[in-house]
C-alpha cells in the first residue's frame, strides 16, 4: 500500500506545487517509488515548472480515448508523473460505471511507496475531496497575513468536515527563522483556540533566488541546485516525513478514491444546465433599452437631468421675484392652480442674478 499525502494551500502563490514536485524527487533519490499526480485544475502548473506538456490527461481517460497508463509521464527525474488537468472537475460528474473503471485503472498502476497529490488552491469541493479522503495533509503557507488567513479558512472548513488527523504545515518563502516561528505559533494558537483540527509543523523554505531561476529554467530546483538552501530545506521535510511514518497514511487507493467520489457525490453543485429563451416573434419583439449597458448614454442623462433640475429650480427663483407673496406650487395634481394676477413691477435682474452668484458661491 502507498502512503498517500495530499498537499494543498488556502491561496494561491505559496509554491505548493514546487513543494509538491521538489519533495517528490527528494523521496525518489532516496530510493522511493514516487507517483506524483497533477490535481491542479486547469493550471497544469507541474507541467509548467517541469517544461513536460502532454497531449493527454486523466480528462482523456474519463472521456474513454486513453488508458490511465498511456498518460502517465514515466521517470521523470525519478518520479512518475500524472496529469490530472482538467479531468479532475469531471470527476465529480462520473457514472457509477464511469467510477469504477477509473477506481479500476488506478488499482491496476504497480505499488508505489508515496503517491503525492498536489490539489488546488482553495476550498473547492474537489480540494476538500481530496484532502478528506487523505489521511495525510502537508498545508503550505506563508508569513503573509492572507496567507495565514487563507490557511485557517481551510483548516475551519476541513474541522466542519471533521477531519480528525494533524494537519502538517510548511511554511514557505522564510526571510528568517524566527519569522517563520512567529507565522506558524499564530497559526497554531488561532486553530486551538477556535478549532478541534490539530497541526504540526513539518518544515519551512527558506526564500532562496534560485528557486526563481529554476522555474524560468523548467527545472526543479532540487535537481538544477542541489546545494542550494531551497533543496536543503526540501531534503530536510523529506528526511522528516520519512522519519515519522504515519501507519494511517497507508491505505488502499480503491478506499482512497471510493472516500474522495463519495464526498465529491454528496457535497458537489452541479451546474445546471439552462435552456435558452424562445426567440420573441416579430409582433411581440421588446427592443431592448440601449441605455441599459451604456455608461456614456447613461452619465449624458444624468447629466441632462441635473441641467433640467437646476433650471427648473431658476424658474421658480424667478417666479418668486415676480411675486414673493405667492408661493410656487410643487403638484397640480392634474388641476390647473388659479392664482391672483401679480401686479406689474419692475424686474431688477441685476439684483436677482447678484443674489443667485452669492447664493451658489461654493465657500457658502
Amino acid at each position: 500500500m502507498a502512503r498517500i499525502i495530499t498537499i494543498t494551500s488556502g491561496k494561491g502563490g505559496v509554491g505548493k506545487t514546487s513543494i509538491s514536485l521538489n519533495v517528490s524527487l527528494a523521496l525518489a533519490s532516496k530510493g522511493f517509488k514516487v507517483c506524483l499526480f497533477d490535481a491542479d485544475l486547469g493550471l497544469a502548473n507541474v507541467n509548467i515548472l517541469t517544461g513536460i506538456y502532454p497531449e493527454k490527461d486523466l480528462e482523456s481517460v474519463i472521456e474513454g480515448q486513453a488508458d490511465l497508463t498511456d498518460i502517465i509521464i514515466k521517470s521523470y527525474q525519478g518520479i512518475d508523473i500524472i496529469p490530472g488537468s482538467s479531468g479532475v472537475e469531471k470527476i465529480a460528474d462520473l457514472t457509477r460505471t464511469q467510477t469504477d473503471n477509473l477506481i479500476s485503472a488506478f488499482l491496476d498502476l504497480e505499488d508505489y511507496d508515496y503517491f503525492i497529490f498536489d490539489t488546488s488552491a482553495g476550498i473547492s469541493a474537489q480540494v476538500l475531496s481530496f484532502c478528506m479522503a487523505s489521511n495525510e495533509i502537508i498545508l503550505v503557507a506563508t508569513c503573509e497575513p492572507t496567507s495565514l488567513t487563507d490557511a485557517y479558512s481551510l483548516l475551519k472548513v476541513l474541522s466542519k468536515y471533521q477531519y480528525d488527523r494533524p494537519v502538517k504545515v510548511v511554511i514557505n518563502q522564510v526571510r528568517s527563522g524566527k519569522a517563520a516561528q512567529k507565522a506558524y505559533v499564530q497559526l497554531k494558537e488561532t486553530v486551538n483556540r477556535f478549532l478541534l483540527i490539530k497541526v504540526e509543523p513539518l518544515g519551512i523554505m527558506a526564500s532562496d533566488k534560485n528557486v526563481r531561476a529554476s522555474v524560468i529554467s523548467q527545472t526543479p530546483f532540487f535537481m538544477l541546485f542541489p546545494d542550494t538552501i531551497a533543496s536543503k530545506c526540501i531534503n530536510a521535510i523529506a528526511r522528516k516525513l520519512i522519519a515519522t511514518p504515519d501507519q494511517t497514511g497507508q491505505m488502499p487507493m480503491e478506499l482512497f478514491w471510493d472516500q474522495c467520489l463519495a464526498f465529491l457525490e454528496k457535497h458537489h453543485a452541479p451546474q445546471k444546465k439552462t435552456v435558452p429563451p424562445k426567440a420573441a416573434t416579430p409582433q411581440k419583439a421588446i427592443k431592448k433599452d440601449e441605455t441599459e449597458n451604456n455608461p456614456d448614454i447613461s452619465n449624458a442623462l444624468f447629466r441632462i437631468e441635473d441641467k433640467l433640475s437646476l433650471l427648473i429650480k431658476e424658474v421658480r427663483e424667478i417666479k418668486q421675484v415676480l411675486n414673493p407673496n405667492t408661493p410656487v406650487p410643487e403638484k397640480n395634481n392634474g388641476k390647473t392652480p388659479v392664482l391672483p394676477k401679480p401686479k406689474a413691477l419692475t424686474l431688477d435682474f441685476e439684483s436677482w442674478l447678484k443674489k443667485r452668484k452669492i447664493s451658489q458661491s461654493p465657500c457658502l
